[in-house]
Order: structure tokens, then C-alpha cells, then sequence
């Protein structure tokens, strides 16, 4: 096996384990839309293909919280294959900075740390006094819920 190989057989690892701590309802849901073969294939297709993607081994768990909230109706499909996108693209070192600045009582930042989650669209870039800074969304608010 390659490092590669290796690094997406521990983020598929990760994912799975996930399924340990189902209950019964979403059990139940998640046989119900495997039943349709077609949207099965394109789910597991979506999966493998983030999974693949992923620069962080976290990343695989976060994708397990958004495939959940998928199956429970929570976000739609168009949702979830955008928090695909984010997941990929987000710096999750700086997650952290993300949930602090959401948790807090400003309404704008500056922080460049922010960068990767403004240009995904979990922050609304705001032009104040002709200085650009992020301010929070409900695409935001939505995404760190999910994770929570």
C-alpha cells in the first residue's frame, strides 16, 4: 500500500466506526433509502470521493454528522453535497476559531484565519467602512449545529 492508500483506508476506518453508535430509527431510515440502488450508488460514490479528498483524517468523522443529517431530512440533498465541498475545502485546524467567532457577540471579523470558511460560504463577506470582513450566516450557523 501507498501512504495515500494507507490515509484513505484510515479516514474510510474512521467513517465506519461512526456507524457503531447508530439507534434503531436512523437504522431504520438508512435501510429505507438504500432500497432505491441508484441513489445508494450515488451516495457511496459521493462518500468514497470525499473521503478520498479529505487533507484531514477529522474530516471523515465531520462527514459522518452531515451524512446523518442527510438521512434524517436535516439538510437536503443540494445542502449536503455543498457541506461536501466545504468539508473539503475548510482548514480544520481552524475550526476552533470558526465556533469561538460564531459563539461570540460580534457581528463582523477580521481574522484571517477565517479565509477558508468565507470563501466557501460559511461566512458572508460584508463591506465595512470600504474594509472587507466576514460576518456570520445561516450556512454557518447550520454547519457548526450539524458538527455539534
Amino acid at each position: 500500500f501507498t501512504v495515500r492508500d494507507k490515509f484513505v483506508m484510515e479516514k474510510t476506518m474512521l467513517f465506519l466506526k461512526c456507524f457503531e453508535s447508530i439507534n434503531e430509527d436512523f437504522r431504520s431510515k438508512l435501510d429505507k433509502i438504500i432500497c432505491d440502488q441508484r441513489y445508494k450508488d450515488e451516495i457511496e460514490e459521493r462518500l468514497i470521493i470525499a473521503l478520498d479528498r479529505f487533507d484531514e483524517s477529522a474530516k471523515a468523522e465531520a462527514l459522518f454528522k452531515f451524512f446523518v443529517a442527510r438521512i434524517n431530512n436535516e439538510i437536503g440533498q443540494e445542502d449536503f453535497m455543498h457541506y461536501l465541498y466545504v468539508l473539503d475545502k475548510i482548514d480544520f485546524n481552524k475550526l476552533e476559531t470558526f465556533k469561538k467567532f460564531y459563539d461570540s457577540e460580534q457581528e463582523f471579523t477580521n481574522n484571517s484565519n477565517l479565509n477558508s470558511f468565507a470563501f466557501v460560504g460559511l461566512l458572508q463577506l460584508v463591506s465595512r467602512l470600504d474594509v472587507m470582513v466576514f460576518g456570520k450566516n445561516d450556512l454557518g450557523s447550520k454547519f457548526l449545529k450539524i458538527l455539534d
